[in-house]
């Protein structure tokens, strides 16, 4: 009984590490918006391995994104809804968006521009 207790804490201690390697954002460039020194450009690219779920949150700023690979994912109403490659999204500064779940075999990939407040965090999270 007491190797199956460490066994779970184990599992419970490593899930968050997990969860990371689940959803993976790289960061391709930051610049600081033309005009604006108090905004800045984040280009990123994401990737949601299946299984993987973007947590809801908020940005200082506007973020436009376009799925590259596309994917079965698992909206948080509860609907699956197939991501075609090419399809355009945005998020205004402050909706709160994410919550969606990989629930495909292969990895979806997503290439973001976040037009951003350089002096505040970048991602807030809204659960």
């Amino acid at each position: 009984m007491r190797k199956l207790g460490m066994a779970l804490a184990a599992l419970l201690l490593a899930a968050p590490v997990w969860a990371e390697e689940l959803v993976q954002r790289e960061v391709l460039n930051t610049q600081p918006l033309s005009g604006d020194d108090g905004m800045k450009v984040v280009v990123s690219e994401l990737k949601l391995m299946p299984g993987g779920r973007i947590p809801l949150h908020t940005h200082p700023g506007d973020e436009h994104a376009v799925i590259v690979v596309g994917g079965l994912a698992l909206l948080p109403n509860g609907k699956e809804v197939a991501f075609a490659a090419g399809t355009p999204m945005f998020f205004p500064e402050g909706q709160v968006h994410g919550g969606v779940k990989n629930v495909g075999d292969a990895p979806m990939e997503i290439v973001t521009t976040h037009i951003v407040r350089a002096d505040a965090p970048f991602t807030v999270a809204a659960e």
